[in-house]
């Protein structure tokens, strides 16, 4: 009995060397197969110049993402420091609405204050005016 590895390789030799042999081995075959090589090498050269045209592309797109990244990041920090700005100006506002505050319980002080003094000039000084002429007068007699 023949071993069974034998057997297996005497059949593949048989098989390729019947494939050699056969008919359909013919010239006008080969140029057949040489042609289907021929496409076969075309789909691989433009595989691979797809391939390089996808590769440019992703290298493309990295840079513009990493591109838009500094740009979030530069956005981000003008964000950053136009909060601060708004948050000074707040503190700002908030001492100038304090300032107005007391400027305007000091006017209406001022307020009642002129009014006293308006009233004490209109009457007190004609009413000394006229104790006055009155005494010059009295003693002058």
């Amino acid at each position: 009995m023949i071993p069974q590895k034998k057997l297996t390789l005497f059949a593949a030799f048989f098989c390729v060397f019947s494939l050699v042999l056969s008919p359909v081995a013919l010239p006008q075959d080969f140029s057949s197969i040489d042609s289907d090589l021929q496409q076969l090498e075309n789909l691989i050269l433009n595989t691979l110049s797809n391939t390089e045209e996808q590769q440019k592309l992703l290298d493309d797109l990295r840079k513009s993402l990493d591109e838009s990244g500094n740009l979030i990041g530069n956005y981000e920090s003008i964000i950053t420091g136009q909060e601060s700005l708004l948050r000074s100006l707040q503190t700002r506002l908030n001492e100038m609405s304090e300032i107005y505050r007391t400027q305007s319980s000091l006017s209406a002080k001022y307020e009642k204050s002129s009014r006293f003094w308006r009233t004490f000039t209109l009457i007190g000084l004609p009413a000394a005016a006229l104790l006055s002429g009155g005494i010059v007068w009295a003693m002058a007699r």
